[in-house]
């Protein structure tokens, strides 16, 4: 059984942002609490994100990850080619900047737990065609994921799939000509 746990806080209603994570490992027995800025200011024990393609990568692959177990024809691989919320994602995992270890810290050994938290296919994008990822459900289970929207607990399909379109959609700017992206039909 997963004993590792994620809240996800975000506020907004026409541009959800995440403001908050706050991620339990059992592994280490220490919660990570982190907060968006450049930096934590006067919170003193915890870290910071800001809100970039990589931490929306993260929101997103959260959110899949909870409509998967709700709805079987959710895919909850995070899909994308270069410029992609994907790509970006990959790229922070194989790098391990600061604002993944404040969030998810890290293995005894040292490196990013995010390498073990996420599962990655084609990583670096090696071979042609697009990355992937997933959250690894042997690390974390659902029950132990909780996505708080304005200050109120989300767990409604409806309210999950607005959730990650509003995410998605912001980084629709960015994304370069024949990007591959997921779409949650319903």
């Amino acid at each position: 059984m997963c004993e590792n746990t994620l809240t996800l806080r975000f506020e907004g209603t026409k541009r959800l942002e995440l403001v908050y994570s706050e991620f339990f490992s059992s592994a280490t027995k220490e919660t990570l609490m982190a907060i968006r800025g450049k930096s934590s200011g006067a919170y003193i024990r915890y870290g910071c994100f800001q809100w970039t393609s990589g931490v929306r990568a993260v929101c997103a692959a959260f959110i899949r990850f909870a409509l998967s177990e709700r709805n079987d024809r959710v895919d909850f691989c995070l899909i994308g080619a270069k410029g992609s919320l994907a790509a970006s994602l990959d790229y922070a995992i194989s790098k391990g900047p600061a604002w993944l270890g404040e969030m998810f810290g890290s293995t005894y050994g040292g490196a990013p737990y995010a390498k073990k938290l996420f599962r990655v296919s084609n990583p670096n994008r090696k071979r042609p065609g697009p990355v992937a990822l997933s959250v690894n459900r042997n690390l974390i289970a659902t029950d132990g994921l909780k996505l708080i929207w304005n200050g109120r607990e989300v767990s409604e399909i409806g309210e999950l799939h607005t959730m990650l379109t509003a995410i998605e959609d912001q980084s629709s700017d960015e994304c370069e000509q024949g990007e591959i992206r997921n779409i949650v039909n319903f």
